[in-house]
């Protein structure tokens, strides 16, 4: 028998769109499932029309706690996206119901990482036009991270015009912005206030809607949230909720990525020894090269290139091009099918399982959660 199956999705938002697109795809290979649809904000008559329809299960965008109640109050196999859990005393979710949560905090800190990792030490933020809890959440994370290196971070108030903030920020600042729309308005006014991105002003956006960050000079870096697997899992947590199978209450989404365009193509490095350093080793990661090696091609001291890393960089120089690895290998898992072995080649790692213990170690997951694999 084929499902049936509300979808209650606003997809005004690219990252949206992806989402529902993952869904339908699970749809249609795996069932083929019958869907109810509303992509608007009319939640509630999408809930009463699909419930009249007969459907067997729903998959929803909840925004607000009477959304929440009103699902719940069906009784039916359902996976919630960012349920507002916390204005409820709900310890988890009810049997055959899965929450899926994004955690903001780890987008904030995708950005921290990021640009700590190529060579910033000045930063600030802007968020969403209107205080909204999720873009705060985000701004916490890129400061927990920043702060556990000492740094802090400006964020826009709205005290001054926009333009007049960014021009009063420090050459070397990294921007990020809460998603790709105030980044395009944020390249806009740098572009007619003369402030070179990403020279003077890195800028990173989150959403990694395609066509907003390659439609402008300089294209744009985002973060990339990756709405198609997030709705391919949902679909997939559906399925085994109607099919009696045992599904997990609560479910927290991958770690976030990062797809560098122009608009954060420069690693700043006040020290040109270090700089010219870093610059080999990203232009050959396969190579493994040492730090002594690297000194001896600058006409340094291992000693003096290692304190000069420390001074700069905060960390050792073995451990910036860790970082540097690292990145790449996030890049080549996300975007390339290569095998992980290879991955681990390319980027300069002994094999698989080096790779696999690093990331780990890094992201708290292994490799394999930044690439798509089909459910069994």
């Amino acid at each position: 028998m084929s499902e049936k199956v509300i979808i209650l999705l606003p997809t005004e938002k690219f990252l949206h769109r992806q989402i529902l697109e993952g869904i339908l795809e699970y749809g249609r290979h795996q069932g083929p499932w019958q869907f109810s649809f509303e992509t608007g904000d009319r939640f509630a008559r999408g809930l009463a029309r699909g419930r009249a329809w007969g459907a067997t299960g729903i998959i929803a965008m909840v925004r607000e706690m009477r959304q929440l109640q009103a699902i719940l109050a069906l009784k039916k196999p359902a996976v919630l996206i960012n349920p507002p859990t916390e204005t409820t005393d709900m310890p988890k979710p009810p049997r055959r119901v899965t929450f899926v949560n994004r955690n903001q905090e780890d987008v904030g800190k995708t950005a921290a990482e990021y640009f700590l990792a190529r060579g910033h030490r000045t930063f600030a933020f802007v968020g969403t036009p209107r205080p909204e809890r999720w873009s705060q959440r985000r701004l916490e994370g890129f400061r927990t991270r920043l702060a556990r290196e000492g740094l802090t971070c400006t964020a826009y108030d709205g005290k001054l015009p926009l333009e007049q903030w960014l021009s009063g920020l420090p050459p070397g600042t990294a921007l990020f912005t809460v998603r790709d729309r105030q980044a395009l308005d944020v390249l806009g006014l740098c572009s007619d206030a003369g402030i070179p991105v990403p020279e003077t002003l890195a800028v990173l956006g989150a959403d990694n809607d395609e066509v907003l960050c390659e439609s402008t000079t300089p294209s744009l870096s985002s973060i990339a949230l990756d709405g198609y697997n997030c709705g391919h899992l949902c679909a997939m947590l559906l399925d085994r909720h109607l099919r009696g199978k045992k599904v997990e209450p609560l479910i927290d989404l991958a770690y976030p990525r990062v797809v560098t365009r122009q608009s954060t193509d420069t690693m700043f490095i006040p020290d040109p020894f270090l700089a010219k350093a870093i610059g080999i080793v990203r232009a050959d990661l396969a190579a493994r090269h040492t730090i002594s090696e690297l000194a001896q091609t600058l006409g340094l001291s291992k000693r003096s290139l290692e304190m000069k890393a420390k001074l700069v960089l905060g960390r050792t120089l073995k451990e910036e091009i860790n970082v540097v690895r690292l990145n790449e290998a996030v890049r080549l898992l996300s975007n390339s099918a290569l095998p992980i072995a290879e991955v681990a080649e390319r980027c300069g790692f002994c094999g698989a399982s080096h790779l696999g213990t690093r990331f780990k170690a890094a992201f708290g997951y292994g490799p394999s959660v930044f690439r798509y694999q089909a459910p069994k």
